[in-house]
């Protein structure tokens, strides 16, 4: 294995990244617990998840909610259910909450509305064996088509969520693209085709932070495929390697944890058998070590570390030091990954007693485990110390009142979890603020800004010249050794907002109401920037467009004064964080009223002078008569 380095750097594409996509979990039955700022954990109400093993949910970097999933259903924040997410109304995904890893989220860079959601089904033996129909029958643990399954093993895919669509149900986002196949197995072998996948799925960045890989397991290959901000590469990165799982033994065969190490080097993946009995089940499992490329995708160099055992949940410590796994009837136990032989450091670190359930790395660096049926879980609060000096604590994070725990909790992009550079205010003309936030100390740092600039500063700061995209690198010297990490920063463009004209409106009725189309002025404030790179948003204050909330209805807003004040922000798509904001008014004009729809002149001189059928009329008059405010409205007379 490879050697790790003290120091884990990680650079982020976006403007600040505070760890907080996972500060919230929700998992098991109506189960969830928050992660605080200060490391504390809270049980969290809300949650409608009903799954006995797979999960997933995501929050914004501040640690703010954004949705969550079974592998099926797909909730907002608020716990509505998206309406093209929604398995029992017929529009659900193809995981499953009885797969082992059902699902995981990932982001799209550059685009902050974005998200995918992975998916891995359950490959059971009876759809295997109605394949290519559907299995109509009853379930050997109960349940028929579609309350336990759809009756297909659908295998691996992927759907987006757009979180600037509004659901028809009120929902904060929805699925926008569904279900997208992606072929993790051979298409030429019959049996690859009746299973499709197993029931493993994590995802890690790659070496140069511009995206991620999502990468699952199938018999004997490792599919990688990268996310990157132009969407999916459906064309995965493959490495055959020991050991050969064959579907024969499925489904138990599929079941197990993937879990990426934080620091993006190693694999390590728990077959739950290796049967060759289909339904069958056997003790014959183990748990294996790879070296993973994140550069590339390509996994390599594997080492067994137990075998003829029944694993389920994985996890490796923050610092990428440890491997903890569990096992049924064998507890939870430590893997030392600095040893120079790691299967012979196998320790036994929890004694517990409901069979192999998942663990999960916590932003606070700890590490949690499942426990079946639980009404609390269990700790490891101490990941990277040896043995007993880990201090496991079994059922001491409470859950809500009335939720379960089963066999599953949510996976996160490991990497979310390892030390970062940090930085904050890329807009253009901002000071850049940087930050090395490294597990461990560490002696000296030397800055390289891309555009010529240079810091030895722990903690620098620097003005970009321009816009654009810059390469960062950061060399980090800890005793006498030299890390470096670099990524890709982007300063954005900071938009202008121009003042547009006043709108005006007509008012039919005199009520001092109207409906205004504020949309209208979208292009004169803009003023020939490019829409594609900014949008427009409006406010009625200037402080909601400060603070980029309440948005009002662009396309149909009604007046609730007259004149009225309304405020533009104009914003990057990808940084809203660079905006400007003007102000305009908006009028309501009455409608002018008629006092009558005829009138008369009569031949005043009586001189009978209308032979050629002409009269003359002094029009003046007529618009006296009939227009009662005539320092507002003019009058025009067509024949």
């Amino acid at each position: 294995m490879k050697l790790l380095p003290y120091i884990l750097l990680l650079l982020v594409a976006a403007p600040a990244f505070s760890q907080g996509e996972a500060n919230n979990w929700f998992f098991g039955r109506n189960a969830g617990i928050h992660f605080n700022d200060d490391g504390t954990v809270n049980p969290l109400s809300g949650g409608q998840t009903f799954t006995n093993e797979g999960c997933s949910s995501i929050s914004d970097a501040d640690g703010n909610l954004l949705l969550y999933t079974d592998g099926r259903n797909v909730w907002d924040r608020n716990h509505i259910l998206m309406p093209n997410g929604n398995y029992n109304a017929g529009n659900g995904l193809l995981g499953d909450p009885s797969s082992t890893q059902s699902g995981i989220i990932v982001p799209k860079k550059g685009n902050p509305d974005i998200y995918y959601i992975f998916t891995v089904d359950e490959p059971h033996h009876l759809n295997a064996a109605a394949y290519p129909n559907q299995f109509t029958g009853v379930y050997e643990q109960g349940g028929t088509v579609p309350d336990e399954d759809d009756g297909f093993n659908n295998g691996f895919n992927y759907s987006i969520v757009d979180l600037s669509v509004t659901g028809a149900n009120g929902s904060i986002g929805d699925v926008t693209t569904q279900n997208v196949h992606l072929v993790t197995y051979d298409p030429t072998n019959n049996e690859h085709l009746k299973y499709k996948c197993s029931e493993k799925i994590t995802a890690v960045k790659n070496a140069t932070n511009t995206g991620f890989w999502v990468i699952t397991h199938f018999v004997d290959t490792f599919y990688a495929f990268e996310v990157t901000d132009a969407g999916v590469n459906e064309t995965p990165v493959t490495s055959v390697v020991t050991p050969n799982v064959s579907s024969a033994g499925y489904r138990r065969n599929a079941i197990g944890y993937l879990k990426a190490s934080p620091n993006g080097e190693m694999l390590a993946i728990a077959h739950n058998q290796l049967g060759l009995t289909t339904g069958g089940t056997t003790s014959n499992g183990c748990v294996y070590l790879y070296d993973f490329d994140n550069g590339t995708g390509q996994v390599s160099n594997a080492q067994q570390l137990r075998s003829n055992v029944t694993p389920y949940g994985l996890e490796f410590s923050q610092e990428s030091k440890k491997l903890y796994a569990v096992y049924d009837g064998l507890g939870v136990r430590q893997y030392n990954l600095e040893s120079a032989n790691i299967p012979a450091s196998d320790i036994m670190v929890g004694n517990v007693n409901d069979g192999g359930t998942a663990l999960q790395l916590g932003p606070n660096g700890k590490i949690y485990r499942a426990v079946l049926g639980g009404t609390s879980i269990d700790v490891i609060n101490n990941p990277e110390e040896d043995g007993a000096a880990c201090n496991f604590q079994a059922g001491v994070v409470s859950l809500p009142p009335g939720s379960l725990s089963t066999y599953g909790l949510p996976p996160f992009i490991t990497s979310i979890f390892a030390a970062e550079i940090e930085y904050e205010n890329t807009c253009f003309g901002d000071t850049t603020e940087f930050n090395l936030d490294a597990v461990g100390d560490f002696d000296s740092v030397v800055w390289d800004f891309g555009d010529g600039a240079s810091s030895t500063a722990d903690s620098p700061q620097h003005q970009f010249a321009t816009p654009g995209t810059f390469t960062v690198t950061a060399e980090i010297t800890k005793d006498s050794e030299v890390f470096t990490s670099e990524s890709e920063l982007t300063i954005y463009d900071v938009p202008q907002a121009f003042t547009p004209l006043a709108l005006t409106e007509c008012d039919p009725d005199n009520n001092g109401v109207a409906a205004f189309s504020l949309s209208s002025n979208n292009s004169s404030i803009l003023n020939g920037q490019d829409s594609s790179v900014f949008e427009v948003k409006y406010f009625l204050n200037n402080q909601d467009a400060t603070d980029n909330v309440n948005a009002l209805n662009a396309a149909a807003f009604t007046n609730t004064s007259n004149p009225q004040t309304i405020f533009a922000r104009v914003q990057h798509r990808v940084n809203r964080k660079c905006f400007d904001i003007a102000s305009f008014e908006i009028n309501v004009s009455n409608t002018p009223q008629l006092n009558g729809d005829t009138y008369r002149l009569c031949d005043d001189d009586a001189d009978g002078d209308d032979t050629n059928g002409q009269i003359t009329f002094a029009l003046a008059d007529v618009t006296a008569a009939l227009v009662q405010d005539t320092e507002h409205f003019t009058t025009t007379y067509y024949a």
